[in-house]
């Protein structure tokens, strides 16, 4: 990201931003990183330019900071504070980041989230999900003895690797895997990855009629863009093209939001991708999973871990949609 000549607003956010941390118990969560991010194969697609301010960062003509208007954007100063906090408590067996680092890390995601049109929280939902917080996480996949991929970074992102070290596969093609493993690298094509998905990269197949070479029609089969019916749109960062709804991983778009609401609870900031119905499947004869409801002990966990933090100060007015309205059952 650029830097403002001068005495900036963004160096008074780092400076407030060390100054004011506060302490978190040390300790560490002891759970382990779920799921895998599939890339498929297909161009990302377009977003702002490059160089475009991040939302909330403005400055006044008096030099403060103007209050941010868009009711999905935390205040940048808070979001660090809260990175470094969450950090703190999740981590395990590394070390706690600087409020530098954090302040670098919470930058990269206010400036892919408005990149890309994504809600903040979402994406350090993503990062919670997949690595922890570590920036170091690479869990390799050997084939015949041999590396084929590393899940890598914060964002969890797959690297199928050549040998030159790049990657092969989907978005991330032509990345150097040591490149995608930089926090900075890693959270932009998190934040591609999802746009990407939410944006027509995934799948559906339907069965429609062909008319065969003797003209009687048959039973065929289409590729469509997905349409979430029955899914949050960010199911496709675990499960690739096709959302899976069978077994332990159709439930991985909840386990992703439970943190979502989390997060936009403590940073007082709305989280319109929760406001759909169509966050996850139905078990059948069980209650539907809300927002608000987390169920497995990681989650549990990890969501008492973020709801302990203290909450940051409201911007503005924004209401978060109440759990009846996000509920994820379908009727």
């Amino acid at each position: 990201m650029p830097i403002v000549p001068g005495f900036s607003i963004r160096a008074l956010i780092c400076v407030a931003g060390a100054a004011s941390l506060a302490a978190a118990p040390a300790g560490a969560s002891g759970v382990e990183a779920d799921g895998v991010s599939e890339a498929a194969d297909g161009a990302p697609p377009a977003g702002p330019a490059p160089d475009a301010p991040v939302v909330g960062e403005e400055e006044s003509q008096s030099g403060a900071r103007a209050p941010t208007a868009d009711p999905k954007i935390p205040d940048p100063a808070c979001l660090s504070r809260t990175v470094c906090a969450i950090k703190e408590k999740i981590r395990w067996g590394v070390p706690s980041w600087t409020p530098a680092q954090c302040d670098k890390i919470s930058r990269a995601i206010l400036k892919s989230a408005k990149r890309h049109d994504l809600s903040p929280t979402l994406l350090l939902a993503v990062m919670i999900n997949e690595s922890d917080l570590n920036e170091k996480a690479a869990r390799p996949t050997m084939r015949d003895q041999v590396l084929y991929a590393k899940d890598t970074g914060l964002m969890g992102i797959r690297c199928v690797i050549d040998r030159q070290g790049r990657c092969a596969n989907g978005n991330v093609r032509g990345v150097s895997w040591t490149d995608l493993a930089t926090p900075e690298t890693n959270i932009e094509q998190g934040a591609k990855e999802l746009a990407y998905w939410r944006d027509g990269g995934a799948t559906l197949t339907v069965t429609v009629k062909v008319r065969d070479k003797d003209g009687h029609l048959r039973p065929g089969y289409k590729r469509i863009p997905c349409k979430h019916k029955d899914h949050a749109y960010w199911a496709h960062y675990n499960h690739g093209p096709r959302y899976i709804t069978t077994g332990y991983p159709r439930h991985y778009p909840h386990r992703v939001a439970v943190l979502d609401h989390a997060l936009a609870t403590i940073l007082n900031v709305d989280a319109p991708e929760l406001h759909t119905k169509a966050i996850t499947m139905r078990d059948p004869g069980k209650r539907p999973r809300t927002i608000d409801h987390p169920l497995e002990p990681r989650y549990r966990k990890l969501c008492d871990q973020i709801e302990s933090i203290p909450a940051c100060p409201t911007l503005a007015a924004h209401p978060f949609p109440s759990p009846t309205l996000a509920s994820t059952g379908h009727n």
